[in-house]
């Protein structure tokens, strides 16, 4: 197979990832480990179908508290960026701060709650997944907050 090499990155701290030297080892394990791992993937799907009625439930919960998560994040973000930003603009005064408060928890509810919504309702029928209300659910849902949370924390690290 190959000397092992130690990755050096910073992310490892020095913990040995046993790496071949040579990547072109490891096509033939990962050719051979792609239908049986297909075959696991496709099992536990159509097992999923099968099992909708009690994943749906399950699949709204999380959705429900993604939704609080990261919007709650982003919130915080964009306030922040809005207040270091524009320090004068009526929802950074110290006086607006508990209406300014009160509204972001409305609106990250109001969103938590329809994203649980549109993700129940999205799978209702086995036969109709996946459908464009789930999957536009779940790529608005990740791809708004982590592009704000990522692009404004970007932003005011540049700006130090």
């Amino acid at each position: 197979m190959g000397r092992l090499r130690r990755n050096g990155g910073p992310v490892q701290n020095g913990i040995f990832i046993p790496l071949p030297e040579d990547w072109r080892s490891c096509i033939l394990p990962v050719i051979g480990l792609a239908t049986p791992i297909g075959l696991l993937m496709v099992n536990f799907s159509a097992w999923v179908t099968s099992q909708l009625g009690a994943f749906r439930w399950g699949v709204a919960v999380s959705a429900l508290i993604s939704a609080l998560i990261l919007n709650s994040l982003s919130a915080i973000n964009v306030y922040r960026y809005i207040r270091n930003r524009w320090p004068e603009f009526i929802i950074s005064r110290v006086e607006h701060e508990n209406v300014v408060l009160l509204g972001a928890i409305a609106l990250v509810i109001i969103i938590a709650i329809l994203s649980a919504l549109f993700s129940y309702v999205g799978m209702a029928n086995p036969k109709d997944l996946p459908n464009g209300i789930a999957v536009v659910t779940g790529f608005v849902g990740v791809v708004i907050p982590l592009g704000l949370i990522i692009g404004l924390n970007r932003r005011r690290s540049q700006g130090r």
